[in-house]
């Protein structure tokens, strides 16, 4: 890790925007650090992780994924956390084409 800007990297698509993103972000990082005591030691001091990097999907964005992909319907859930990019990049991919 020495040398390199590591963080989580999440996807939102929101139904109404938050006013102020700057304060959503801080209150989501602190959220995550109450809820997970892994993930607030790795970011103690941002010596393991820096904070979370938040992309804004439009609306729409995680449905025309899932109907990409042929997982529409009630057993098809969105992932919520994936342990590598494979998801986040098709949607990133994706999100420019819809």
């Amino acid at each position: 890790f020495s040398g390199h800007d590591v963080s989580h990297q999440w996807l939102i698509e929101f139904e109404i925007p938050p006013k102020d993103m700057e304060f959503f972000h801080e209150t989501f990082d602190n959220a995550l650090k109450s809820l997970n005591s892994d993930y607030e030691a790795k970011r103690y001091h941002n010596l393991v992780l820096k904070p979370p990097v938040i992309e804004v999907m439009p609306q729409g964005t995680f449905y025309n994924w899932m109907k990409s992909r042929n997982k529409l319907g009630g057993q098809n859930k969105v992932p919520r956390l994936a342990n590598d990019r494979k998801y986040l990049d098709e949607i990133l991919t994706l999100q420019g084409t819809f």
